[in-house]
């Protein structure tokens, strides 16, 4: 069985006394040190040079290397993507008919009220569109609340002035004390 190979690091150099040369985990590189232990400077004089490992690093190919310390036999991590935002994606027609639905709330015009409705139904066909691409977040409730809201009220505005218009025509004649073809005379 093979030996497992030495992690990169510093080691002393087998054929410099004194000196640490870099091991990068497969072979020696040409990058040398004084040794910072003196103990070990001394011991490295006395004894023989150490040889490269043989066998398992003789016969293991070089593989690129990702940053960091890489150990053979152990999973190499790599870096996750980055992260991508979906496209932000806003279906305006049906945020304008919703608030052109309630604008008729403020200001009781029959106009405001059935604009914001039909702006509201091509946001609701916009919706839908988008619900094929795959966006969800759509728009598809602001356009049914803007549909619902404009329609009613706006027809509510629209009873309103028919009930306002009748009233001054019936308080006009009573004023002006009108006789209606075949209304009893009084």
């Amino acid at each position: 069985m093979a030996q497992p190979l030495p992690i990169a690091g510093w080691y002393p150099d087998p054929e410099l006394a004194g000196h640490d040369r870099w091991w990068d985990g497969a072979t020696w590189t040409e990058t040398r040190r004084v040794s910072s232990d003196s103990a070990a400077a001394s011991a490295a004089a006395s004894a023989a040079p150490v040889p490269p490992p043989v066998g398992y690093a003789a016969t293991m190919p070089r593989a690129p290397r990702g940053p960091g310390l890489y150990i053979p036999g152990e999973t190499v991590l790599q870096p996750a993507p980055a992260y991508v935002a979906p496209p932000v994606v806003r279906n305006n027609l049906a945020v304008i008919g919703f608030f052109l639905s309630l604008s008729g709330f403020i200001l009781p015009f029959v106009i405001n009220s059935f604009a914001g409705g039909i702006v509201s139904i091509i946001g609701l066909r916009h919706s839908k569109k988008l619900a094929g691409t795959g966006i969800f977040s759509n728009g598809r409730g602001i356009s049914i609340a803007g549909i619902l809201i404009g329609f009613i009220w706006g027809f509510l505005c629209l009873l309103g002035v028919a009930a306002f218009v009748l009233f001054e025509v019936w308080i006009t004649g009573v004023t002006n004390n009108v006789q209606f073809p075949g209304s009893p005379v009084i």
